[in-house]
């Protein structure tokens, strides 16, 4: 019996070419414009060859989810590659791939966070993929350095993606060089950053003298 041929290196398979399909169709339309039928259409297969693969729109969706999280950690792999081999480096491949939209993702991304479907059970390969993400870097260069580094990226990520920014070009590049330099930061100097803020004034004093002003008023 002869064995059944393999795919050609680098050629995509028909599961890959649907799920592609799929983003394409959801960076269109939205998660709730979604049908199987314009799915089929954009990737030039029948609908029953693509029922053969999803024959629920949900599990369509789940898949089409893994697809972004595989797109993501792709982008993030290419940008680790050229960066040398520092306890920092996964966490400045992510800044990296982020705030340059390596993986293609932020369009249809946006579309699903207006749309509220990343709640939606399909979705859980994202959410994973968001609770798995920070430890490593909190692993290789500790909490502190690693939660502001998240923070700063996510939240840049954000409020671009809601067209929130009040940066303009030229203070977005400096505020992402701060974010590298931070996230490149020597372990003395982020020593020296906590215990300043161990050091500094508490969360407490600050509810203590809020609550002063709030009685003086």
């Amino acid at each position: 019996m002869s064995q059944p041929q393999k795919n050609k290196r680098g050629r995509p398979s028909a599961r890959d070419k649907i799920l592609d399909a799929a983003l394409d169709v959801i960076s269109e339309v939205g998660t709730t414009g979604l049908t199987l039928d314009a799915v089929a259409s954009r990737c030039g297969i029948s609908k029953g060859g693509l029922l053969y693969h999803f024959p629920f729109k949900e599990q369509l969706l789940y898949a089409a989810n893994e697809q972004l999280v595989r797109r993501r950690l792709a982008a993030r792999a290419v940008e680790e590659a050229i960066l040398p081999d520092t306890p920092s480096r996964e966490l400045k491949a992510y800044v990296m791939a982020s705030v340059n939209n390596r993986s293609g993702n932020d369009f249809i991304s946006t579309r699903m966070l207006a749309v509220g479907s990343l709640a939606d059970e399909s979705a859980e390969p994202i959410r994973q993929y968001f609770k798995d993400r920070f430890p490593p870097f909190e692993e290789k260069v500790g909490f502190d350095r690693a939660a502001l580094v998240h923070v700063a990226t996510e939240g840049l990520w954000f409020m671009e993606m809601l067209h929130l920014s009040p940066f303009s070009p030229e203070q977005r590049e400096r505020l992402v060089h701060s974010i590298l330099a931070l996230a490149d930061a020597d372990g003395k100097e982020a020593d020296r950053n906590t215990r300043h803020a161990k050091t500094g004034p508490s969360v407490k004093k600050y509810k203590n003298r809020a609550k002063e002003t709030d009685h003086g008023n």
